[in-house]
């Protein structure tokens, strides 16, 4: 199976930043990059979803058809069981992958709205996403589920690009975007970041947003309970080969089927990990942006300031606010911009590559 929690591939969007070390009107190549690594993030954030279905009917698989009852007990019968939990999974599960993705799809259009905004095109805003607070509150399920204020977060960033697109919103916005969409993006991602060379909380347990989605109801959850699956399979039907050395042929398959869905497992988990890192790293990236966009000493908006200002971003009135503030309007604005892109980027594309590679 190629596997979001994540959601969840799409994230690796920040490239579009890098365009801004450059003047305006011009094609770069970074654009070109930036729609590759969205499309490949995209691509395996949506297989990490489809594996929560998946893995379910795996376990399936691996129902045994010995008995591991008592001698004075009824054993089940193994097709019964297949059934009722193939039901389980169609019922249960396919469900929370259509709100997986959703919820990860928010991401990736985020970004991808910033790589447009920074090459002068004008945002899209994709329908689905309207329902998407109804997507997040049905994350319900073992394991799966978000909080209120995941969701509040999620309808924050989605109100953003709705409004981007009516409005068509340009270059000039892609400042007043990150100051005011950065406490979503934190909250949504699940990670409360501060800029480089700060302390930072990436190490601490996450308790919520897509990496925690990733973490404990992916690979704390839905991989863990294959696995466990997979070993009382292999162990009830080693453990009825009373002699495996009369029949090394047989004992030889088991161990070899039994690597197999092991090395599955542990491939899906990697790059389960390596999604996490790439949230991370899009968290960490944003909140540096949101650190050099807020400016420094006399310059600096003060929260006071950036809260208000920020209550104007889906209002008409935004608009001069961003033409006197909002604006990015000097070179050194621009090489930090395209710096802290650089730097996010060499790391996060290599990410997706290997998290590609396992799935």
């Amino acid at each position: 199976m190629k596997i979001n929690f994540q959601p969840i591939r799409a994230i690796v969007a920040i490239v579009p930043f890098a365009l801004l070390l450059n003047s305006c009107g011009r094609d770069f190549p970074s654009v070109q990059k930036l729609g590759k690594m969205t499309t490949k993030l995209e691509e395996s954030s949506s297989i990490m979803a489809n594996d929560i279905y998946d893995s379910c009917i795996t376990k399936t698989k691996y129902i045994s058809f010995l008995s591991t009852s008592k001698p004075s007990q009824i054993s089940p019968d193994p097709f019964f069981l297949k059934e009722q939990h193939q039901k389980y999974c169609d019922d249960s599960k396919k469900p929370i992958v259509i709100s997986v993705k959703a919820a990860n799809t928010l991401v990736i259009n985020y970004i991808q709205s910033l790589g447009k905004l920074a090459t002068g095109d004008t945002v899209s805003f994709d329908k689905n996403l309207n329902s998407l607070a109804d997507s997040l509150k049905n994350l319900k399920g073992k394991g799966f589920s978000v909080n209120g204020s995941d969701v509040d977060a999620g309808i924050g960033i989605a109100r953003f690009l709705l409004n981007a697109a009516t409005r068509e919103f340009r270059r000039e916005k892609i400042k007043q975007a990150v100051l005011c969409i950065d406490k979503d993006i934190q909250t949504y991602i699940g990670q409360v970041s501060t800029p480089s060379g700060k302390e930072s909380v990436s190490d601490q347990p996450e308790t919520a947003g897509l990496i925690a989605l990733t973490q404990k109801a992916y690979i704390n959850g839905t991989l863990k309970e294959e696995e466990e699956q997979i070993k009382t399979y292999f162990s009830t039907y080693i453990a009825a080969m009373t002699r495996p050395q009369t029949h090394p042929v047989d004992f030889l398959k088991l161990d070899e089927d039994y690597n197999k869905a092991i090395n599955s497992l542990r491939n899906r988990r990697e790059a389960a990990q390596n999604y996490i890192k790439i949230l991370t790293q899009i968290a960490e990236m944003h909140a540096e942006l949101k650190e050099n966009f807020q400016g420094k000493g006399k310059d600096r908006l003060s929260d006071a300031q950036l809260q208000d200002y920020c209550q104007n971003i889906y209002t008409q009135k935004a608009e001069k606010v961003a033409k006197e503030k909002a604006a990015i309007s000097n070179d050194k604005d621009i090489q930090n911009v395209g710096k802290i892109v650089s730097e996010y980027t060499k790391n996060i594309d290599t990410l997706i590559q290997d998290m590609d590679k396992n799935l």
